[in-house]
């Protein structure tokens, strides 16, 4: 083989690998890939989240659909008067708790005036009884509404005035996305907090809630997220100890990975945003429990009744003790739910708790680089590729599925160490190279193989092809003795007829008579040995054994001679010259192989019982009969095909006389 030969297909599985790992890097850029990765995603997280995972200093205060139906006598319909707030920051004071987080807005004064159990309230009184509370509990942080769209030619109100207690605060430099308008808590409240932090959510373009926004930069401030800046409370995090760099945002000694990206503003010019991944623990229910403890806000406000009384609490405070609480509402009617990768509704509260979860327990999600997703796209094109190119269809296809699984599987095992590596990308990568691959032993490497068949199948019938294709071994180097039947036929006179006619028609209606022969030969299982001028050599039983071979090769005798009889038919009604034939079979031990040199063979047999069958064809002449076979053939036949015994014959080369008997058929014509 040429130097080039041996190059040709490592330059084709390379050439192939890389044009796929490109089309699918190509395809991961449309929107459907990126769809489709993000579902990938989804079900990554479903498959590695561990709600025992989650940080059991974490808890939810819910205000539910019961505590707002239980507390409507008492205060009134929702939203309730911010004395009623309060009270619940006064009984997780009590525990103490070590940072309330409360996902409730209090961006308006209290205009109402109220009576709980014959005390008045006015609504400056109750804003003060929630600012009181705040401040005395130390650690509460309020939200800023970032999410109201700037009207144009509006008018900054007393709610979108930064409070003088805002200070300017952190420096992330650009990590954070520009907000046009914030609507903060009143100023009481913005005084008496802990911390402001923002509300912003972005879903994902098709629907979950996936990322959260840990900064964004609105009135000159930067305010982190009600989740980032519980952790932040939690974890004593000075403003000073925030930071940013190309690996993400630093959180002190808290890594927090960014995703970088653009998105319209308001005003419709292009601005960077940068968003980071939420490793959920959990859905909002898990084994039949909440993923984070839970109490339901009118139990608490009702133990603080208790307490002020004298009683004993339902319960008691000290479950609160250096626990990070998030008080929020999952009421479906109050429409602070959102949609999240586990296919449920989960509230606001219990997301922002995964987000401090995250950055508490240091567990972040970070995406793999473009360069990592890329060599490793490019990998599984370029294995798939030799596979598909080396190995058959059925073999790379197999390859292709298990890769494709273990692909899935691998990608998921590391999903659960914190790494999200894009996996549509690959999978199209091994289906392209797979398929093309196929399609390159199909187009090139199968059509050397059909150019070898249909040459191949020139010498041997399709039924000895299909074996030998099946098991080369059928037809083994060397030379192997066995018993068969050998068939010769010759035309009568044709030199002669070549004497009288042109050599280009002579040749043409030789090739005719061939044409019309050979099928014949193939369709009795017979093998053609080699042409010698007009001269037919045929086996029977080889390469391919054939119990019934001397049956073959006499039937297609008989076959033979009724074409020539037809053949001749149309030639005499072209005025063109007729052609007869003789035919001698002789069965047999005899030895078939390869003949030759170590680069050009032929595939022939050998020995005294191929000598006898080309001496009972050239008797016929003698005879004056058409088909001749010998005793050892008639010997192995299953039926009488017509024969008649001529007698015994000592021929050339031999001294002991061999049987001799003519094939004839009732509708066969001796000349």
């Amino acid at each position: 083989m040429l130097p080039s030969e041996h190059l040709k297909k490592p330059v084709v599985a390379a050439a192939l690998g890389l044009l796929s790992a490109a089309l699918a890097l190509a395809i991961g850029r449309l929107e459907f890939a990126r769809t489709v990765e993000l579902k990938t995603y989804d079900v990554r997280m479903r498959l590695t989240a561990d709600p025992t995972q989650a940080r059991s200093d974490i808890v939810l205060v819910a205000i539910d659909d019961e505590s707002i139906r239980r507390l409507e006598p008492v205060v009134g319909r929702w939203p309730w008067p911010r004395l009623v707030h309060a009270q619940l920051l006064n009984f997780l004071a009590r525990g103490p708790a070590r940072t309330v987080a409360y996902d409730v807005f209090f961006t308006e004064e209290d205009l109402r005036d109220i009576t709980i159990e014959g005390e008045k309230w006015t609504g400056a009184e109750s804003d003060a009884a929630l600012a009181e509370a705040t401040e005395q509990a130390a650690r509460v942080i309020h939200m800023a509404d970032v999410t109201a769209a700037a009207r144009e030619g509006a008018t900054a109100d007393a709610q979108t005035r930064r409070p003088a207690a805002v200070r300017a605060g952190f420096r992330v430099d650009d990590a954070a996305e520009e907000r046009p308008v914030v609507r903060w808590p009143y100023a009481a409240l913005a005084q008496a907090s802990r911390a402001i932090a923002h509300n912003l959510f972005v879903y994902d373009e098709d629907g979950p809630l996936r990322r959260f926004v840990p900064f964004v930069h609105v009135d000159g401030v930067y305010l982190p997220s009600l989740g980032t800046a519980a952790a932040l409370s939690v974890l004593n995090i000075q403003p000073s100890e925030v930071r940013r760099d190309d690996r993400g945002l630093w959180l002190r000694d808290r890594q927090i990975p960014l995703i970088a990206g653009e998105i319209r503003s308001f005003y419709g010019e292009r601005q960077p945003s940068y968003r980071s991944l939420i490793r959920y623990r959990g859905g909002v229910m898990a084994n039949g429990r909440p993923t984070y403890r839970e109490y339901s806000f009118y139990n608490l406000f009702y133990s603080e009744q208790q307490l002020l009384a004298g009683l004993k609490p339902l319960v008691d405070p000290a479950a609160f003790r250096n626990q990070l609480v998030f008080v929020g509402t999952t009421a479906p009617g109050l429409h602070d739910v959102f949609s999240n990768p586990f296919g449920d509704k989960m509230p606001g509260a219990q997301i922002h708790a995964a987000v401090a979860d995250d950055i508490l327990s240091g567990r972040t999600l970070r995406p793999g680089r473009w360069a990592a997703n890329a060599a490793i796209t490019v990998a599984c094109g370029i294995v798939l590729a030799a596979v598909a190119v080396y190995l058959g269809p059925w073999v790379s296809t197999a390859i292709a599925l298990i890769g494709a699984g273990a692909l899935a599987g691998a990608h998921t095992v590391v999903f659960g160490r914190g790494l999200w590596l894009t996996t549509v990308e690959p999978l199209v990568a091994i289906a392209l190279a797979a398929f093309g691959g196929v399609t390159y032993q199909y187009v090139v490497e199968g059509r050397e193989k059909r150019l070898v068949k249909q040459l191949f199948s020139r010498y041997v019938s399709p039924d000895v092809y299909s074996r030998l294709l099946k098991d080369p071994k059928v037809a083994r180097l060397g030379g192997e003795r066995r018993t068969m039947s050998v068939l010769f036929s010759d035309i009568r006179g044709f030199t002669t007829v070549s004497e009288k006619g042109q050599p280009e028609e002579i040749l043409a209606q030789l090739n005719e008579y061939f044409s019309r022969m050979v099928p014949i030969v193939f369709a009795h299982k017979g093998t053609i040995d080699k042409f010698v001028g007009d001269m037919i050599m045929a086996l029977f039983g080889a390469p391919v054994s054939d119990e019934r071979h001397a049956d073959h090769a006499v039937d297609a005798a008989v076959a033979m001679v009724r074409e020539l009889e037809a053949l001749n038919a149309e030639w005499r009604s072209q005025a063109r010259p007729t052609l007869d034939i003789g035919i001698g079979i002789n069965s047999g031990d005899m030895v078939a192989g390869n003949v030759g040199s170590e680069t050009i063979m032929s595939y022939t047999v050998i020995g005294d019982q191929v000598n006898l069958g080309a001496r009972l064809e050239s008797l016929n002449k003698d005879y004056g009969t058409r088909i001749l076979i010998s005793e050892t053939t008639r010997a192995l036949l299953s039926g009488d095909p017509g024969l008649r015994p001529l007698g015994s014959v000592t021929v050339k080369g031999k001294t002991k006389p061999v049987d001799i008997y003519e094939v004839r058929p009732p509708e066969v014509k001796n000349p």
